[in-house]
């Protein structure tokens, strides 16, 4: 009987964890990433970034939570959707460009916010647009609010993702 119980759970968490979305791609803009989604609950979803940044300036990773906020009928194959979101980004930058003159290892963290535009087509390919600021401290030659990586994620980003 727990035999039957023991197999029986592990084919459910099984069957759910198949039915849940996920894409794997990559963003491209300032920052060159792999990018991983998964299907939080509904049609929200999870975004896990982490990459290059500024050229190889530095190395960022960041984890938002979106919410679609709207899924407009524009075309009559394929899905679009609006979606908002929030969550945490990570970065270290080196170089001389961040850290007036020398080459200290600086960290930037803070709250990542994410707005964007996303079309899934009826074949496994997603295609996305989308802006992702982040606010926060940087730590390197000492504490300071830093204005370049709040412009730099401003600049709009493309993605690229196989879903399945």
């Amino acid at each position: 009987m727990k035999k039957l119980l023991v197999v029986a759970l592990l084919s459910m968490f099984t069957m759910g964890a198949m039915a849940q979305h996920r894409a794997i791609g990559a963003r491209l803009s300032n920052v060159v990433e792999v990018s991983y989604q998964r299907q939080a609950s509904g049609s929200n979803f999870w975004e896990f970034d982490g990459g290059l940044y500024d050229l190889g300036l530095g190395a960022q990773v960041s984890a938002v939570h979106n919410w679609v906020i709207a899924s407009p009928d524009w075309s009559p194959k394929g899905e679009w959707n609006w979606y908002l979101g929030v969550g945490a980004s990570v970065a270290t930058i080196w170089g001389e460009a961040y850290h007036q003159g020398n080459e200290n290892l600086g960290i930037f963290a803070g709250v990542a916010g994410m707005v964007g535009l996303e079309y899934t087509f009826w074949f496994p390919l997603q295609l996305s647009a989308d802006f992702r600021p982040v606010v926060g401290p940087y730590i390197g030659d000492g504490v300071h609010f830093n204005g370049d990586l709040l412009f730099h994620a401003f600049w709009p980003t493309i993605s690229a993702r196989y879903k399945f």
